[in-house]
C-alpha cells in the first residue's frame, strides 16, 4: 500500500525498530482500510460555473446519480460534497454497525451524506450554520424522496435532549479551508480538531470524522488521545479512492 498512511506508519517503523507495520497499527489501535470508487465523467461544460468548478460538473452524475432532477449546488459545495457511491458506502457501514442509531450530521453541507443516511435511518438531524447550504439540502433531500430534522444553527450550539436517551453516532464532515488543503502533511490544528471532538464527546462517543487525505496519523491519534481515546477501542482510517486515487479519508471511532 503506496501512500502517505503506510509511508508515516512505515517511518515510525524504521525509527523505532520495529519489524512489520501491522505492530505499528496494534500498537496505536489503528485499522488502514481502503475502497475504491469508479467515476466516469461527463464531457460538458456549464458557463454560469467559474471555471474552476467546471471538473466537478463533469462528475456531477458521479456526486449525484439525480443530479438532474433539480439537485441544487452553491460553489463550495461542488468541491466539499461526498460523492453518492462514497456516501452509500459510509452510510451502510454505519447501518449495519448500529441499525438503530439516531444519526447527527454537524456540517451537513448540501447533502451528499446526509441524504443516504436518511435514506437507511430512521432518526437523522442535519446541521450546518450557512443557510445557503440549509436550503441546498433541504431541496436534495426533496428530489431523493428523503426527510431529516434539518436545522440551520451551529454545531458547537447543539445539545441532545437529556430527557431522551439516544444511541447517537455523530457525523462531522469539517471544512478543510477551500481548495488549499494540500500541504504535507495537512496540520489538523487548522480545523480545531481538538476543539471539535471536545465538543463531540458531549454528545456521543460513536464518532465519524471525514478528514483530506494528507494528515498526519500520529497527530490524529495524540489528538483523540487527549481528548478521550480509550485503548480498548480501535481507530478505522479508511482511505477512500476515485479510479484509484485517493481522494479523503473517513476516520470511524464507532
Amino acid at each position: 500500500m503506496q501512500n502517505l498512511i503506510y509511508n508515516q506508519l512505515q517511518k515510525k517503523m524504521i525509527c523505532e525498530q520495529k519489524s512489520s507495520p501491522s505492530e505499528i497499527v496494534q500498537e496505536l489501535r489503528v485499522k488502514i482500510s481502503k475502497k475504491n470508487f469508479a467515476c466516469s465523467v461527463v464531457q460538458s461544460e456549464n458557463r454560469d460555473l467559474p471555471k474552476y468548478i467546471q471538473k466537478f460538473y463533469r462528475k456531477r452524475f458521479f456526486l449525484f446519480k439525480r443530479f438532474s432532477e433539480g439537485i441544487m449546488l452553491d460553489e463550495e459545495s461542488w468541491y466539499s460534497v461526498i460523492p453518492e457511491d462514497m456516501s452509500v458506502h459510509i452510510s451502510e457501514k454505519l447501518m449495519n454497525a448500529h441499525p438503530n442509531a439516531h444519526i447527527i450530521d454537524g456540517f451537513c453541507g448540501s447533502g451528499g451524506l446526509a441524504i443516504q443516511l436518511a435514506q437507511r435511518f430512521q432518526n437523522v438531524t442535519c446541521i450546518d450554520i450557512d443557510p445557503i447550504k440549509i436550503k441546498n439540502i433541504t431541496n436534495n433531500l426533496n428530489v431523493y424522496g428523503q426527510k431529516a430534522d434539518v436545522r440551520c444553527m451551529s454545531f458547537f450550539d447543539f445539545k441532545p435532549d437529556p430527557a431522551q436517551q439516544k444511541d447517537y453516532i455523530l457525523v462531522m464532515c469539517p471544512p478543510w479551508g477551500g481548495m488549499n488543503y494540500q500541504q504535507q502533511p495537512f496540520n489538523l490544528r487548522n480545523i480545531k480538531l481538538k476543539e471539535l471532538l471536545q465538543k463531540a464527546f458531549q454528545v456521543t462517543d460513536k464518532i465519524v470524522i471525514q478528514l483530506p487525505k494528507n494528515i498526519s496519523v500520529q497527530q490524529l491519534v495524540d489528538i483523540f488521545s487527549d481528548v478521550h481515546l480509550d485503548k480498548s477501542r480501535e481507530i478505522e482510517i479508511e482511505q477512500l479512492l476515485i479510479n484509484d486515487h485517493v481522494n479523503q479519508l473517513i476516520i470511524y471511532y464507532i
